[in-house]
């Protein structure tokens, strides 16, 4: 056995005098006793590697031309809607639960400096007042005796981390409030395309319900012609009854989706921290995307998606403490010094020439514990490899969100292009099945079943216009930002 003295890991950089001699000897002697390898800090075993063992594409499968990519100015640019842009905002202020996920980066943050101060020494003062009796018997006589001390002091603890187990333990708690700072920006990624997605709902909602308007008033007025032409005998009463069914159909269609818009509105509310009145503006419009994706992006951009970010300090952290229950096998040194004074008198306290003090070392090393360590180090062990496969599974998770989203970001695009076809063509069949039923042509059927297939078409046209912006959004979501990385990364506080 060799023992190893290193004197830069002396307390605080204290001079090499006393204090020096008195812990070479202190720890050379408790190296003889209690055996088991030097007082040099030992390497940490490798930290794992970044993605745990997955191996990492050098691009995703899917993308449309490489034309027009979005400049890096932020994913909500390329909707290039400034009311869209002031009600993320409002959320971000507003929205409860974000401030619920901050304030446990709150939290973390503590816990880091908490930690760190048990690498640091600690500094207390310490006032004792105390009464004594004492009795004492000569022959039949007995006397007592009282007496006073009162003794303020300064007491000093360090422990002196030479295996590095507080280190491990503070890296630990480093890593966790990294975690915490990725829940947070996640947090915010999340609550800013929630907040998009709201919207263009919203949007949806009222461009379904003009919509709904429309059909009904067009079957409205061909209802009144229906009818004037039944009285005059022109047409039948079955053809009149068939376009009534139609109008209390639109006319339920109307409040379905005035419904539906209530119902994204309030919920767009909740999302902004304010009272779900149903107050909030309505809009008509909903954006087009100009902007394709473009092909070939790196899958080195998933590196900064903060969810995969949180998982990955998770893993590291678990890793740590698994280092830092190791270390409790070992001895642990702790350094005690206390200065202060001591008297019989209250007034005679701060005389110097009363001043007592006191240094000591103790080295404590666990030798039956019932297995508790043992157990805790199992249990670290346990807990890294629930981190390690939870942060897998994250990171499969997000190469299948971005694959996905991708993949149906193509299938979309051709949708988009059949319906806006559709609808062209629904548009000149219900024309002619007009012209044709006014002409004798063509039966009343006809007419309504064109009718239908128009609004029909319609209503699946704009739900597709949505659902393709929603896509979009999500794959902002999976790629954790836009196309491109931002020459600065997003502060994650």
């Amino acid at each position: 056995m060799v023992f190893t003295y290193n004197p830069r890991l002396t307390c605080m950089g204290a001079g090499r005098g006393i204090l020096n001699r008195f812990l070479v000897n202190y720890l050379a002697l408790s190296a003889v006793i209690f055996g088991g390898g030097t007082a040099c800090v030992s390497p940490a075993p490798d930290a794992p590697e970044a993605w745990a063992g997955l191996a990492l594409p050098s691009a995703f499968g899917e993308g449309g031309s490489s034309t027009n990519i979005p400049a890096g100015a932020g994913w909500l640019a390329d909707f290039n809607d400034a009311t869209l842009n002031a009600l993320v905002r409002e959320a971000m202020t507003n929205n409860p639960d974000l401030r619920v996920t901050a304030a446990r980066l709150q939290t973390a943050q503590a816990n880091l400096r908490i930690a760190g101060a048990d690498l640091r020494p600690s500094l207390t003062a310490e006032a004792v007042a105390s009464r004594t009796k004492r009795s004492s018997s000569s022959g039949f006589r007995i006397s007592s005796s009282r007496s006073y001390r009162y003794s303020p002091q300064l007491n000093l603890a360090w422990e002196w981390d030479v295996w590095g187990r507080l280190a491990d333990t503070r890296a630990a708690a480093r890593l966790d409030a990294g975690e915490a700072a990725a829940n947070l920006h996640a947090a915010r990624l999340s609550l800013a395309a929630n907040t998009a997605k709201g919207w263009f709902n919203l949007a949806e909602a009222e461009l379904q319900s003009q919509l709904a308007g429309q059909s009904l008033q067009s079957y409205t007025n061909n209802l009144a012609v229906l009818e004037e032409g039944l009285q005059r005998g022109l047409t039948k009463a079955l053809d009149v009854r068939l376009m009534r069914t139609n109008v209390r159909n639109a006319e339920n269609a109307v409040h379905l989706r005035l419904r539906l818009r209530d119902g994204a509105r309030r919920s767009l509310e909740i999302l902004l921290g304010r009272y779900p009145k149903g107050e909030v503006a309505l809009t008509s419009a909903l954006p087009t995307l100009a902007a394709t994706v473009p092909a070939g992006l790196p899958a080195q951009l998933l590196e900064r998606r903060p969810d995969v970010l949180a998982a990955q300090n998770k893993y590291l952290a678990s890793h740590r403490r698994v280092n830092a229950a190791r270390k409790d096998r070992l001895p642990q040194i702790k350094l005690t010094a206390s200065t202060g004074t001591s008297s019989d008198e209250l007034k005679d306290v701060l005389d110097i020439n009363n001043n007592i003090w006191s240094l000591a070392a103790n080295l404590t090393r666990p030798i039956l514990d019932g297995g508790k360590i043992k157990s805790q180090i199992e249990r670290a062990e346990a807990q890294r490899e629930e981190a390690r496969y939870l942060y897998v599974q994250t990171a499969l998770q997000a190469f299948a969100e971005v694959e996905t989203t991708l993949a149906a970001e193509q299938f979309l695009v051709r949708q988009e292009t059949a319906l806006r076809a559709a609808v062209t063509e629904a548009g000149g069949a219900q024309a002619l099945a007009l012209e044709d039923y006014q002409a004798g042509l063509a039966d009343i059927v006809t007419v309504l079943e064109s009718q239908r297939r128009m609004f029909d078409t319609k209503r699946s046209l704009l739900e597709l216009q949505n659902l393709r912006l929603q896509n979009r959004i999500d794959l902002y979501l999976a790629l954790g930002g836009e196309f491109t990385r931002p020459e600065t990364e997003p502060n994650k506080e």
